[in-house]
This record gives structure tokens, C-alpha cells and sequence, in this order.
């Protein structure tokens, strides 16, 4: 039995020092960390323009020094504890960073250390651009498929079936010449619709599904205007006068 007690005590005398000694060093860290404000904080640890050293630590934390490569450049005594620098106020290259805070009891605490590449404002740009450059053709890649090419291949559209609409898309009404079609899957979508060239009359519009009921009263005057020989679209007002107009020039 004293034997088991003896043990026991040996074990806590052991494991107690480092319970402790690990609560205080947890309590007393300092942890630096680097905020962008504003400029340019790529991959791979470049950055370049405004930034900030916080740091964040003990309850009693009353003040603390803020250095890059050794060199002290700031200091505060209020929480949150920071400082702002600018990188072009330093040569481009790595440069490290840290801090040293101060207890209310006097204790030193020095932060762990963080390393950046400082660019300069050109180098900086450099490398937004390198970044952009696949993003851009992404876009512009998107933007041929997706507008372009159904514009061009599906210009003069196909010959309409009465009734028949892509279940998926609908069908449409044309804005221009009132005559109902199907959309196409392929179409660009622009939110408020489709954007889609009218089979019947060629006019390129955005267009949005119609109801039951709108494409109802469209293929009744398509079939209206079928038997009749007329397929010709409704003019406007603007488009009667233009038409006016332009047939006044030639009369003496």
C-alpha cells in the first residue's frame, strides 16, 4: 500500500511541473498575425501595399513593440494592439516580422515570427495580371460559346412546329413579328431570359418563356397568317413611319 502512495506521489511531482508550465506558456503566448488593409496579397507569401501586425495574448497585456527584420518600427499600448505599415516604404525582398509584448508584471513575450516577400508596385501588378490573364480567357472562352456561337450557328433558326417546344427551355413569343418558336437549351441564358433569334422574322432579342397561353394565341396567328400567304411581321409605329420616309425619297 505505501508502496502504491509513494508512486502516486512520484507521478503527480513529475506530471504537475508540466501541467503547469504548459497552462502558463498557453496563458502567455503572443500571437502575431498580418491583416491585408489594402494592395495586392498573392500566393506564396507575396504581398504589397498596406497591411497590418496584430497581435493577440495575455489578459495583462499592457504593451507591445512591433519589429520587421529586427528593426523596431512601432509600438502601442491600447487594445487591439497593431501597427500599419506599407511595404514600399521597404526594399522588395523577404522580410520577417514579430513582436514583443509586456505584462502588467513586467514579463516579456516575444511572438512567433512571420516571413513575406515584399513586392514592388510593378512587380505587384505584374503579377495581377498573371493572375487574371486565365481568368479573362475563361471568360472570353464562356462568352464565345455561350453567346457568339449560338448566334452564329443558329442564325436564320429552324423551321417551326406547331406545338412543339423544348421541354426544358419552353417556347417563346417574338417581340418583333409576334410569332411563337422554341427556345433553345444552347441559348445564352441573361437572366431576365434568353437571348435568341426569331426564326420567322431574324430578329436577335431576349426572350423569356411565355405561357400556355401567349404561345396558344401566337400559333393561332401564325396559322392565320399561313393560310392567308402573309407572314410578314407587325409594324410598329416607328417602323411605319421610317418605312414612309424612306419611300418619300424616291418620289418626285
Amino acid at each position: 500500500m505505501k508502496i502504491k502512495v509513494f508512486l502516486t506521489l512520484i507521478i503527480i511531482l513529475f506530471i504537475l511541473p508540466e501541467i503547469t508550465v504548459s497552462a502558463q506558456s498557453d496563458e502567455e503566448e503572443l500571437k502575431l498575425s498580418l491583416s491585408r488593409d489594402f494592395g495586392f496579397g498573392g500566393f506564396g507569401g507575396d504581398i504589397q501595399g498596406t497591411f497590418s501586425m496584430r497581435v493577440s495574448g495575455p489578459d495583462d497585456l499592457v504593451f507591445v513593440e512591433f519589429y520587421i527584420d529586427g528593426q523596431l518600427v512601432g509600438s502601442d499600448d491600447e487594445e487591439p494592439f497593431s501597427y500599419q505599415f506599407n511595404t514600399d516604404a521597404y526594399e522588395p525582398g523577404v522580410h520577417s516580422m514579430h513582436a514583443v509584448g509586456f505584462t502588467a508584471a513586467d514579463e516579456e513575450i516575444v511572438s512567433n515570427q512571420i516571413r513575406r516577400d515584399f513586392l514592388s508596385g510593378e512587380d505587384a501588378f505584374g503579377s495581377i495580371i498573371k493572375m487574371l490573364v486565365p481568368i479573362l480567357g475563361i471568360i472570353i472562352l464562356i462568352t464565345l460559346i455561350g453567346v457568339i456561337g449560338p448566334i452564329v450557328f443558329n442564325r436564320g433558326g429552324k423551321d417551326f412546329q406547331h406545338g412543339k417546344y423544348s421541354r426544358a427551355a419552353g417556347g417563346a413569343v417574338c417581340p418583333r413579328c409576334q410569332l411563337p418558336y422554341s427556345r433553345s437549351m444552347l441559348s445564352p441564358n441573361l437572366i431576365i431570359g434568353k437571348l435568341q433569334r426569331c426564326p420567322h422574322c431574324g430578329k436577335l432579342a431576349i426572350v423569356r418563356a411565355a405561357s400556355a397561353s401567349d404561345l396558344e394565341a401566337a400559333e393561332a396567328r401564325l396559322l392565320q397568317d399561313s393560310q392567308e400567304g402573309s407572314l410578314q411581321p407587325e409594324e410598329s409605329e416607328e417602323e411605319r413611319l421610317q418605312r414612309m420616309i424612306d419611300a418619300s425619297r424616291f418620289e418626285d
